[in-house]
């Protein structure tokens, strides 16, 4: 049976392999900012981090949502916007410094101080002036607890730049058919105090996905921001399919080569079976080690294998825990 020190090296060493795509968080613009990043980011990869996201996948725990909704190219989509999130002055909408904002009145001088505040912004830009971030989780979820969360989130993200944000729940929203899953609307100025826009890499999202999590978990709130391949789900979401059901037809309009449908098919279980291949390395670590969770948590992980599907490396994860 090996070591607990050496079952941690190899739950690190896992880690970073499978989950190699992370990309580091940005750079903090305060010393007191700097430090919280080095404790997280130390968190983020210490073993008990690893074996939280491991039970966080096999418990089935709710995941976070971060969606960039668009954004303005200038004023006056960022004011049709300020006025969409916040049901035109009905819900409150709170800013960068924490102060409520109630009324038309009031949003309408948020969006005059966004236009000729700082860096002025055009009523009509060649390029985009905003984002408009949409952060929720399900049904259930403490609403309270989201905006809390929500808020710790942009202060610490977008920290020098306006931002606008307003919580929507299925019993405040005053829309006709309101969203169950209580979430928030985050509408950033892409260009900070200092003058620097917002660059936002094709990784982001999957960071902010998951220091959204983490705040929510601060806040007591089961929450995970795991990826599709680490929760053995190579297909789309129900959405993603019922909207390629319903265009169908465009894409029997657009033939496909054989090639190209071929490499699809060939794609997807390749990359099942590797992530298969990879838990089946993280069962066999787990289930070595002195530690009874640790060994319970082997047998979940070839369980959560188990209900992605039968194949050969299914059977891998299973013969790789001993007990």
């Amino acid at each position: 049976m090996t070591n607990i020190t050496d079952v941690d090296a190899a739950l690190l060493k896992w880690a970073m392999r499978f989950n190699e795509r992370q990309t580091a968080r940005v750079t903090a613009r305060s010393m007191t900012g700097l430090l919280v990043k080095r404790r997280r980011l130390q968190s983020a990869t210490s073993p008990g981090e690893v074996r939280r996201r491991l039970k966080g996948i096999v418990q089935r725990r709710p995941q976070v949502m971060v969606r960039i909704s668009g954004g303005g190219r200038g004023m006056r989509p960022i004011r049709a916007h300020l006025n969409y999130i916040s049901r035109n002055g009905q819900l409150p909408v709170e800013d960068q410094d924490g102060e409520p904002l109630l009324g038309q009145h009031d949003v309408a001088s948020l969006a005059q101080e966004w236009k000729w505040g700082g860096f002025p912004i055009e009523e009509i830009s060649t390029r985009r002036e905003a984002y408009n971030i949409v952060l929720s989780m399900p049904a259930g979820t403490d609403a309270m607890a989201l905006h809390r969360a929500a808020r710790a989130f942009a202060k610490d993200e977008f920290a020098g730049h306006q931002y606008a944000m307003v919580l929507h729940t299925f019993e405040s929203d005053p829309n006709r058919e309101p969203s169950e899953n209580p979430h928030v609307h985050l509408c950033v100025k892409a260009r900070g105090i200092d003058g620097i826009r917002i660059n936002r890499r094709k990784d982001d999202l999957r960071r902010w996905r998951e220091r959204f999590a983490e705040n929510l978990r601060e806040q007591g709130v089961e929450a995970e921001a795991t990826t599709r391949s680490e929760r053995f789900q190579p297909k789309p979401g129900k959405r993603q399919a019922v909207y390629h059901q319903v265009n169908s037809r465009r894409a029997e309009a657009s033939p496909v080569s054989p090639a190209s449908k071929t490499k699809k098919a060939i794609d997807m279980p390749t990359s099942f079976n590797e992530t298969l291949k990879s838990y089946s390395a993280v069962a066999r670590v787990l289930a070595g080690s002195p530690a009874e969770t640790d060994r319970d948590l082997a047998v979940a992980v070839v369980r959560t294998a188990e209900r992605a599907g039968d194949s050969a490396p299914h059977r891998e994860v299973e013969r790789s825990v001993e007990r």
